[in-house]
């Protein structure tokens, strides 16, 4: 009875136990002519204030997010729920060679974050490195979430990051906005062909959401 609107309503809890990883929401913000940043990072916000209250909603509803290293570095996040009242997700961020600087919002111990790297594995308060292989793949960040019982992802990193992802088929849903903004040249955003599934309009920005079947 109702079996597609049930696998739905638990589509969390079914993708870690079918496919033994978090369910992965990715999602980003781009300009009407398909940019994520300007060249120089220096474009901070892109979406406007609606939209960007209901990406807190949504942070409240998943288990973690996780960002690449140059959004950490360039945008300098606090990932946390701060326009909306829920429970932080655990934050994560892959820095291979720790070469992020330590005083980032990131690493001041108000949440519980995981940093992915090669160099050290280490546990302090509310930070942990965790020490994996050279060369490792996508696939083993979310084999380690999977051993810590982390149901869901919320990706919110820069185009590299989140086209490794798309490539990898390693996504679930993707929620995109579209702003009247332009800017002419800048990074980017991924390369995504999918059908749409949905699509609403929030402010002055347009929200498109995809599933991958």
């Amino acid at each position: 009875v109702l079996e597609k609107e049930a696998r739905y309503q638990n589509r969390r809890f079914f993708t870690q136990l079918e496919k033994k990883r978090p369910y992965v929401i990715l999602k980003w913000a781009q300009t009407l002519d398909g940019f994520v940043a300007r060249t120089d990072y220096s474009s901070k916000w892109i979406s406007g204030s609606q939209s960007r209250q209901l990406v807190h909603k949504w942070r409240s509803d998943e288990d973690s997010i996780l960002v690449g290293k140059n959004t950490a570095k360039y945008d300098n996040p606090r990932l946390n729920v701060r326009d909306w009242k829920g429970t932080n997700p655990i934050r994560l961020v892959i820095d291979s060679n720790l070469e992020l600087d330590p005083s980032l919002s990131l690493f001041d111990g108000s949440v519980p974050t995981i940093c992915f790297n090669t160099i050290k594995a280490e546990r302090g308060g509310n930070m942990e490195y965790v020490k994996l292989n050279d060369g490792f793949e996508l696939g083993d960040v979310l084999s380690d979430l999977n051993s810590r019982k982390i149901q869901s992802l919320i990706v919110e990193g820069g185009t590299y990051l989140l086209n490794k992802f798309i490539e990898t088929e390693l996504w679930d849903e993707a929620r995109v906005f579209a702003s009247q903004a332009r800017f002419e040249s800048g990074i980017s955003a991924p390369k995504f062909d999918f059908p749409v599934s949905q699509e609403i309009q929030v402010g002055d920005d347009s929200l498109k959401i995809y599933y991958r079947v």
